[in-house]
């Protein structure tokens, strides 16, 4: 069986870098570098720093201006990622030639970037990139009111009640220091909390010569960020309705509503169980709201893992006249999943189907083993997807209902 994310070798540098390679006979080689520190890192009183940070670094790389950084993977041939930062991690990636010197070079850029900065450069324009970036992300700052108060309902306790974007809050990245920059890159931008992952035509022996010569390859005290225990059982959140008239807030009109229903998983509920219940209820959501009743043009569903908890989100635009009885009709479609067995298997064997003809790029692959480092600091195998799959049960599918109760779900509806 193909299984690109079996052929990968581990490695781990004498500075305690994580390294994960395989050889593709390709004329380019592609890094993408983890950082495993984001969102969930940043002070509690200074949301946003992390992002803050990884907007910064680009700026202060030793011996090169950005710019001149950036010309240099494009004159290659090639292309680089200087950032972006989610709640669990920060990712940077580049592509080039599979050429032994300018890999080299790109090593030396990034290398010095992530592990020898001293931050000093560009902070006030980037504070007020970021303040665009916020601006067009919160057109009205009531939206950020809305997000914020389902993440405290639904996660109550948790460092998510207080969390509600990599991007951060005014109050956060406008109150941010340089010194506050230095002493966030300093503690978490260390070897031990970085992992590497890359993919293309050189062979592992050179890679791990080429960063161990590299300011990869330097020593610098610090520690990996631990995956924390499950916490979902810790949870209490209530339900709650909660419906906004968009006309209060803008003068453009619109004619539709959104429909939010959300609720926090436990993170140990095994993944493709939830994998297959998702696909089942999608379905379901899709032949009633749209199909048969013609309520909306999309409506869609969406897993966010957080390694301690995970979030689980309908969400609609539908038919205003609609707006009265969405969640009612969502709740009998909750309720039609124990009834439909058959679904059940036609979506587990897409499952395990859609396992046997993967087929990545080097871009997607990359992607995927970082997400994978990101959630879980492993790689997982096709081998190992399908082995969980073999185990999932229809009485899983009930299991799930229960976690999608009405008293822990907290619906969102914004009405014209």
């Amino acid at each position: 069986m193909y299984d690109p994310y079996n052929e990968f070798i581990k490695n781990i540098l004498p500075n305690g870098l994580e390294v994960h390679s395989t050889f593709w006979d390709r004329p380019w080689i592609a890094v993408e570098i983890v950082v495993h520190s984001g969102g969930r890192e940043d002070p509690v009183e200074m949301p946003g720093l992390a992002h803050f940070v990884e907007h910064v670094v680009s700026q202060n790389i030793p011996g090169w201006e950005y710019d001149k950084a950036k010309e240099f993977f494009e004159n290659c041939g090639g292309d680089a990622s200087f950032g972006s930062t989610g709640y669990l991690g920060t990712r940077y990636k580049f592509r080039v030639p599979a050429d032994a010197a300018i890999f080299m070079e790109a090593l030396i850029i990034f290398g010095s970037m992530l592990l020898g900065e001293q931050i000093e450069k560009k902070i006030e324009r980037e504070r007020h990139i970021i303040l665009r970036e916020f601006n067009g992300r919160y057109p009205f700052h009531e939206t950020l009111e809305w997000e914020m108060d389902i993440r405290k309902n639904i996660f109550k306790g948790h460092r998510l009640e207080t969390w509600n974007r990599p991007l951060g809050r005014p109050e956060g990245f406008q109150s941010v220091t340089k010194g506050d920059l230095q002493s966030f890159y300093d503690k978490h931008y260390v070897p031990e909390n970085i992992s590497l992952v890359i993919v293309g035509g050189l062979q592992t022996n050179e890679i791990i010569s080429k960063l161990v010569r590299s300011s990869f390859g330097k020593s610098k005290y610090g520690k990996r960020n631990k995956i924390p225990k499950p916490c979902w059982d810790t949870l209490s959140p209530v339900k709650k309705l909660r419906t906004v008239k968009l006309s209060d807030h803008v003068n453009f009109k619109a004619d539709q509503t959104e429909y939010t229903a959300t609720w926090a998983l436990p993170c140990d509920f095994p993944r493709q169980a939830c994998r297959v219940f998702d696909h089942m209820f999608r379905k379901i959501l899709f032949d009633d709201i749209r199909q048969k009743r013609s309520l909306a043009y999309r409506i869609g569903t969406a897993v966010s893992e957080f390694q301690d908890v995970t979030e689980y989100k309908v969400n609609a635009w539908i038919n205003p006249n609609a707006t009265e009885s969405i969640n009612e009709i969502v709740r009998e479609c909750i309720n039609m999943i124990p009834l439909q067995q058959e679904l059940f298997e036609q979506k587990l064997n897409s499952a395990k189907q859609d396992c046997l003809m993967t087929d990545l790029s080097g871009s997607g692959l990359i992607g995927k083993v970082s997400t994978e480092l990101v959630l879980s600091h492993r790689i997982s195998t096709i081998q190992e997807g399908l082995d969980d799959l073999n185990k999932v049960t229809f009485e899983q599918m009930s299991e799930a209902i229960e976690f999608l109760d009405d008293e822990r779900q907290y619906t969102f509806i914004i009405r014209p």
